[in-house]
């Protein structure tokens, strides 16, 4: 990434000195903090390197914007971080040279150590750096470059102000844009769910206390969610900043009843609660020490023992407690059917477990969905005891139901303490060491937004925030996994230095998506004028805007049909262990009354698409005759592979299994020259009428040759290269290697499946470049996951290739390498590498396969010539992409070992044999890479 040109007035070469000066004491000031040293020097360099991370957001945000820099600020700051080298290299330098000429030159000095190993960069720094300089003076220069990034972060922000009234009246017309694509109108939130959520909490505190020999350990989810509320007909719509005296909540004035889904765990076990607050209408007195008449209907209901209340719901099955809050105080309300069916032999799924291990549960769809709730719960939980520090995905949970769904309903999972514990992160003796880790979060006057802003770029990404880093080559600040605003300002924002390119470059720049996040790592946003946090009211108002409406925008732009107004109930039919399919719930009913009361002993299944094999063998075992019963009525409707992912071995159900092979290459069905000469011909026709398409579109723009040709790898099983198909076209086969066998330099083909699939590539794509990776053989068994690997990365990082073609797939995620393979689709899709696989060859019977299954790569189904879907090709997933291109009749090259005249029609000789069952992506895939 170049560097920008400096704001208008400004010398060039004076802000990008500041800025390259920033990154460079920045990067020896984490190299510093991990070198033995006392406490408080360790401190200052974590200081040091939050303070040059605020230089370089303040320039990257002035060469945004156009804006000015203060120069005398820049010169002081350069002045403090001068004040830090001692550099023997000066001494090279004539004694009149400029403090800025030095600087430069330890620019210029460092960049190449960079390059070198980090023992060097070690020896640089301490060579260069005044380490152990007296605590007085590191002092002086931690508060004077603080102060110098407050001013400019002030004066960039009053450039701001400035900016936005001189723009009010765009702004006007944005709003209105805003207004049309919501449709439910410029809505406000209620902004007292976070006094009623953090009344619960503090109510719950009270009542922990019994008399029990024992104490409980008690512990709670809390339902997130938008607590949105329609707008009804004669209500103003508050499309403007209301005024801080009507937006002021005093205690018990609640606009509306608020009911908060969750669950009390005691020793482990969850109970399901409902807990209502109190609108109160009527203002009370006691007279004569008589309490109100409506505390006195709630007299002798008081929750005083947590643990009564919840053994009072164990005698009998599928109920709930129902809790009133009332001025701070629980009262038991009733105990009523429970609609919410979970399996409680089932821990709860974290978030940050499917990103681990179910990244196939994340749909377009539900990502967008969970990013607007997570974005609500901190609107309308922060400064609460909901969102405790360090708060993030692992602490965001799932439940399971009954009958194998798991809802699209996000819990918040805290611990309640005792009461002279504290919810604050404590450090012990050991933990001293990461002290001046949380210190680096104190440049954001709320932290709860950086939380947030990691969970939107894990959910966007579906993957842990570690990983992302991990594969940018960052490390994280610290060992015990807390991340750090300069973490999370390293691996989105990425490095110029090491030329290392952030994640936000792989969302796109108008996205919603990407302005939320930005904004909740604005820190100037979420100060006031004198730089200090915004107080309570004005922080969730702008929340809202800042955050929260760009999230509404994020998914109505991809999915209008989705109520704001309903969201909350929308999530909750959603499957989000099925990619977000609606539950049946009168299915779900019938199950709760026909299951067993006895706890069901089952695992998770490793993968929702297909979910009854195990090591390659596919099997069910039975429970009890109600479970067989209901479970093959179950299958006539659902996928009964998909509805039945604890069950291990196919008994009485072996009428079902499959006629399918657990893993292999798809589209190798070789017609009997019988298949149907018909629809040959109607193959035929479609390919001369693409050609003449290509030919008019694309080959008639490109240079001969092509001064950028696409470069394509084949995964496959070799190619035949002695084949006329090839002869002729030799020049198009860049590269071949042996992968299945290393001591074999040729890639013969004994399958048959890649040569078929480079003449077809060849065919569609007649100007592209050819990289074949032979990484099976004779037999059609979907090869070694380790050879697939090595072949990727080799693509990636040997071929610099644009696309990888992989036409054969697992039926789950369930098998050896999978984590290996994954983390090389992800690194192909990180250098923005388009991958193709084919989705199966099993029909509607099961779901796609893995990889095309994974959201890194393009699924491409099969149609015949007229669009129609092939009866072999799985079933279209609602609410998820669907590419699909003609995959029947193909015909194409074949070895010409395997041809004989008894398997191939005399007229297609030795050179093509009719093949059904083709990914048929290579169309789609020229499309994409020519765009």
């Amino acid at each position: 990434m170049g560097t920008p040109r400096a704001p208008e007035g400004e010398s060039e070469s004076e802000v990008d000195l500041f800025k390259r000066v920033s990154q460079t004491f920045r990067q020896m000031a984490e190299i510093v903090r991990n070198i033995d040293m006392h406490e408080e020097e360790r401190i200052f360099y974590s200081h040091l390197a939050l303070h040059c991370m605020r230089f370089e957001v303040c320039i990257e945000r002035a060469y945004q914007v156009s804006s000015r820099f203060n120069g005398d600020e820049i010169d002081r700051a350069l002045s403090y971080l001068y004040s830090l080298i001692s550099g023997p290299g000066f001494h090279e330098l004539p004694y009149y040279t400029s403090f800025k000429s030095r600087l430069q030159d330890l620019n210029a000095s460092w960049s190449k150590t960079r390059k070198q190993s980090h023992n060097a960069q070690v020896d640089f720094v301490t060579q260069w750096m005044k380490l152990g300089s007296p605590e007085d003076h590191l002092n002086g220069i931690d508060e004077g470059l603080g102060d110098c990034a407050d001013i400019l972060e002030k004066h960039q922000k009053q450039q701001q102000q400035q900016r936005q009234q001189q723009q009010q009246q765009p702004e006007n017309v944005l709003k209105k844009h805003s207004h049309d694509v919501l449709s439910a109108g410029n809505y406000e939130p209620s902004y007292v769910v976070w006094k009623a959520a953090q009344a619960l909490y503090e109510a719950l505190q009270k009542c922990k206390g019994c008399s029990c020999s024992k104490q409980h350990e008690f512990g709670a989810k809390l339902e997130l969610g938008t607590y949105r509320k329609p707008v009804k007909k004669g209500e103003k719509s508050l499309n403007t900043r209301p005024r801080p005296s009507l937006m002021r909540c005093r205690d018990g004035d609640a606009t509306r009843i608020l009911d908060f889904e969750m669950f009390l765990s005691m020793e482990h076990k969850w109970h399901e609660v409902r807990v209502q607050t109190v609108k109160e209408r009527v203002v009370g007195f006691a007279m004569d020490d008589h309490a109100p008449a409506s505390l006195e209907a709630h007299k002798g209901k008081v929750v005083e023992n947590l643990c009564k209340s919840i053994d009072s719901t164990k005698s009998t099955a599928w109920q709930r407690l129902v809790l009133k809050l009332r001025e701070g105080q629980l009262f038991n309300e009733r105990v009523e059917k429970t609609n919410f069916w979970i399996d409680k032999s089932t821990e709860p799924i974290s978030l940050l477990k499917c990103f681990e291990e179910r990244r196939e549960f994340f749909t377009e769809k539900t990502k967008r969905i969970l990013s607007l709730i997570i974005g609500y719960a901190v609107l309308h939980l922060n400064r609460t005891s909901w969102l405790q520090p360090g708060w993030g995905s692992a602490n965001i949970k799932f439940f399971q139901t009954t009958t194998r769904k798991t809802p699209l309903r996000p819990f918040i999972q805290v611990d309640l303490p005792e009461a002279d514990a504290t919810t604050d992160v404590e450090l012990g003796s050991d933990d001293k060491g990461d002290a001046c880790f949380e210190d680096l979060d104190a440049g954001h006057p709320c932290p709860a937004l950086i939380a947030l802003a990691i969970v939107l770029i894990e959910v966007y990404f579906a993957k842990p925030f570690s990983k992302l880093a991990q594969m940018s080559g960052i490390p994280l600040e610290s060992s015990s996994g807390h991340i750090t605003l300069v973490d999370v300002y390293q691996v989105f924002n990425g490095e110029d230095e090491n030329e290392i390119e952030g994640w936000r470059s792989h969302i796109p720049e108008d996205s919603p998506l990407l302005k939320a996040i930005d904004n909740c790592l604005d820190t100037a946003k979420w100060e006031d004028e004198e730089g200090d946090a915004l107080d309570n009211e004005t922080m969730k108002f702008r929340i809202y805007q800042d955050v929260v409406r760009p999230l509404e925008l994020h998914l109505k732009s991809g999915f209008s049909s989705i109520p704001l107004d309903n969201v909350d109930d929308y999530a909750r039919q959603l499957d989000f262990g099925q990619w977000g399919q609606i539950i049946n719930y009168h299915e779900s009913q019938t199950i709760t009354s026909t299951l067993p009361q006895e706890p069901l002993i089952h695992q998770r299944s490793p993968s929702p698409a297909v979910m009854l094999l195990d090591s390659g063998q596919l099997a069910v075992q039975l429970g009890p005759p109600a479970l067989q019963k209901l479970l093959h009525q179950i299958s006539m409707v659902n996928s009964f592979a998909s509805s039945s992912p604890s069950l291990k071995s196919l008994g009485s159900f072996s009428s079902y299994e499959p006629n399918y092979r657990a893993s292999q290459f798809f589209d190798d069905e070789i017609g009997d020259g019988g298949y149907s000469n018909a629809k040959t011909k109607d193959y035929i026709k479609w390919r001369s009428e693409y050609e003449n398409v290509y030919t008019k579109c694309i080959r008639e723009h490109l240079s001969d040759p092509p001064l950028r040709p696409v470069k394509i790898a084949i995964l496959d099983t070799g190619i035949d290269r002695d084949h006329d198909a090839f002869e002729a076209r030799e020049e198009n086969i860049q590269a071949k290697l042996n992968f299945y066998n290393k001591s074999q330099r040729s890639i013969p083909d004994l399958n048959g499946h890649g040569t078929f699939t480079a003449s077809l590539l060849l065919d569609f794509a007649p100007d592209a470049e050819l990289y074949i990776a032979k990484i099976a053989d004779k037999e059609n068994a979907t090869p070694n996951a380790k050879i697939v690997v090595d072949a990727i990365n080799h693509a990636i990082d040997d071929w610099n290739v644009d696309i990888i073609s992989l036409s054969f797939g697992w039926p789950s995620t369930n098998f050896e390498g999978y984590e290996e393979l994954e983390d090389a689709i992800d690194r192909a899709h990180g250098k923005k590498i388009l991958i193709f696989a084919a989705a199966s060859n099993s029909g509607g019977k099961l779901g796609r396969a893995y990889p095309a299954s994974s959201s890194q790569v393009i699924c491409v189904h099969s149609t015949d010539t007229l669009g129609t879907p092939s009866g072999f090709s799985p079933t279209a997933e609602p609410d998820n992409l669907n590419f699909a291109t003609v995959g029947e009749s193909i015909e194409s090259a074949w070895p010409m070992l395997l041809c004989n005249d008894t398997t191939t029609p005399p007229r297609e000789s030795c050179i093509s044999s009719q093949k059904k069952g083709k990914d048929g992506g290579f169309t789609e895939k020229m499309r994409q890479a020519r765009a």
